[in-house]
């Protein structure tokens, strides 16, 4: 399957609905009036944040020095703000609810550990709240010989990939408690109760071989050029 990226994705969508709306959108109670250009380069702003203005300038062809002269206008930083909460609930939905792939899921948890810090760390810690309060609660009832019902079994494994992918791109302080307690949960019950006779062990490892961050880095570009191409 191919790489999915859903920051890229998401950028892709609000790009297509802010060109196609009849009349100026409202965030926050207030009339967004830019150019599609600098709607763009706003959402873009979330890939690297502002030491990446020159990469920025290049995926856009927009000059650095006019990168730096929106940054400070109001709506143009009123879209940057608005992004992240927004970003980060549409990211918990689409890992909520969809399945991927294993190499999926490790390009996905490289492109959000390159996003700008404050938009990662948003996307990354009620994600994580989610997925330790889950774990935490099939822990509790399978030691105590509750079923489990298979929605959550699903919803577990798929957070736990996506966690588990990601700390190769961004570790962190959850390391230890995924490693401890939620690994062995994964691969001691929730994959023997799903039926899914392949540990995700061996196929992680292999993806994380093939394909480094520098080869993903060139992947997402390449993505980001034919989206902004599409509309700026």
């Amino acid at each position: 399957m191919d790489p999915i990226f859903l920051y890229q994705r998401w950028l892709d969508q609000r790009l297509h609905q802010y060109v196609t709306s009849p009349r100026p959108p409202r965030l926050r109670g207030r009339k967004v009036a830019l150019s599609p250009t600098q709607y763009g380069a706003a959402l873009m702003q979330g890939y690297f944040g502002q030491a990446s203005l020159g990469w920025i300038s290049k995926q856009t062809k927009i000059p650095v020095k006019r990168l730096r002269e929106w940054r400070q206008e109001p709506q143009f930083l009123l879209v940057m703000d608005w992004s992240k909460p927004i970003f980060s609930k549409a990211l918990r939905e689409n890992l909520a609810l969809n399945d991927y792939t294993v190499a999926q899921y490790h390009y996905i948890s490289a492109e959000i550990s390159l996003l700008e810090e404050s938009l990662r760390v948003a996307a990354r810690v009620p994600l994580y709240q989610s997925f330790a309060k889950l774990g935490r609660s099939l822990i509790s009832r399978h030691q105590n010989t509750i079923s489990l019902s298979n929605y959550d079994l699903r919803l577990f494994r798929r957070f736990f990939l996506f966690f588990l992918a990601l700390e190769y791109h961004w570790p962190s302080s959850a390391q230890k408690r995924i490693s401890e307690d939620f690994l062995p949960l994964a691969r001691d019950v929730i994959w023997p109760l799903l039926d899914d006779k392949f540990w995700v062990g061996p196929a992680l490892e292999s993806v994380q071989q093939t394909s480094p961050l520098s080869h993903i880095c060139l992947v997402l570009e390449s993505e980001l050029s034919d989206t902004l191409q599409r509309f700026l």
